[in-house]
């Protein structure tokens, strides 16, 4: 059985049979002028290495951030910058906690579109092969309806850690094509008294039955999830329910598309290290407060019943979405990059096939 792929404006498109790819295209000849690369190395502007001995494929942007700086007339900063955003040092013991308020004045209306320009550019880019600077962007693209001086800072720190790092590289092995989902959140870390999530979503081996837990070998992400929280939650256990059921809605998306592409699923696993969380699914739990739950979080029960999502617990070291939902200090992000993605110097060189 022969399979394929090739890119019409824009699509990729899987057939197995030699015949019906031919159908198509004089079909498509007939009516649009198209390319056809059936080499599959180039995709909405992705450039694709394939590696079958080694049963891998690197996915890349190759000169895209150095594009980006030449279009915001931004030049390479003289020293690294090892982190997309600032942090604070938590400071423990304290018994009061205050939330810093940004008096800073807002930007003029050029400025202002530099900011979304920036933010626009580097979100594709973060989608496509770098999710590593997610968190950063989720917290610009908050503030760009009214940026502020604050706001410029983030955005000359983020540019400055994506011209340390310039050309990610995501790498996928060959698996059993099931979907994985690592789900984590910040409780009250955003302005507003507002909460983020963050999923790592990524394809891996059949994981075992129950009552072992799913372990499967790290993966490129397929998804990375970074997103706020609109509403305001009472607690942290709620928090990390809100970002399982954001999770877990996507993750059914996920798996319709997987399953027409012809990989069978059994219930997908999503990783949680909250304890209350994993309960309240599972109803092990007796609530008191019940009203808000029931009303926004009993869909994940019914998904777990029907063996549609199968969440478990496990500790939070172990659970890929904590890099995204929280702001790191340069030494972490130094050490947590090459998880998640690889760097072209650091690629070596009779992994990449001859073009």
């Amino acid at each position: 059985m022969l399979e394929c792929g090739f890119t019409v404006d824009d699509f990729g498109i899987k057939y197995f049979c030699k015949d019906d790819l031919d159908y198509l295209l004089d079909t498509l000849h007939k009516y649009y002028k198209i390319s056809v690369d059936m080499d599959r190395k180039n995709y909405c502007g992705l450039s694709i290495y394939w590696n079958y001995p080694k049963r891998f494929v690197d996915i890349s942007m190759p000169g895209f951030t150095g594009k980006t700086r030449e279009r915001l007339q931004y030049k390479k900063p003289s020293k690294p910058q090892h982190a997309p955003h600032k942090w604070n040092k938590p400071a423990y013991g304290q018994k009061t906690q205050l939330v810093p308020i940004n008096t800073n004045p807002l930007l003029s209306k050029e400025e202002m579109k530099y900011v979304q320009k920036c933010v626009g550019a580097l979100l594709y880019y973060a989608r496509a092969v770098d999710p590593c600077i997610l968190p950063a962007i989720n917290k610009i693209s908050g503030q760009q309806a009214k940026p502020t001086e604050q706001t410029m800072e983030a955005c000359t720190m983020l540019l400055d850690y994506v011209a340390t790092y310039p050309d990610a590289i995501i790498r996928y092995h060959a698996s059993d094509m099931v979907l994985h989902v690592d789900s984590d959140v910040a409780y009250l870390v955003l302005p507003n008294a507002r909460s983020c999530y963050a999923g790592h979503f990524f394809l891996g081996d059949t994981p075992p039955l129950p009552p072992a837990k799913p372990s499967s070998k790290p993966n490129g992400t397929i998804l990375t999830n970074c997103k706020t929280i609109r509403g305001i939650m009472a607690s942290a256990a709620e928090t990390e329910t809100g970002g399982m059921f954001g999770n877990a809605q996507d993750a059914i998306v996920v798996r319709i598309a997987l399953l027409a592409l012809g990989h069978k699923q059994p219930a997908t696993p999503i990783k949680t290290d909250n304890s209350t969380c994993n309960s309240f699914v599972h109803s092990n739990i007796h609530q008191r407060r019940s009203k808000t739950w029931d009303m926004h979080w009993t869909w994940l029960r019914h998904q777990a019943t029907q063996e549609i999502l199968r969440i478990y617990w496990d500790k939070g070291v172990n659970n890929d979405g904590d890099y995204f939902t929280k702001y790191h200090p340069p030494t972490h992000h130094k050490v947590q990059r090459p998880r998640y993605v690889l760097q072209a110097h650091n690629i070596i060189t009779s992994d990449i096939p001859n073009p």
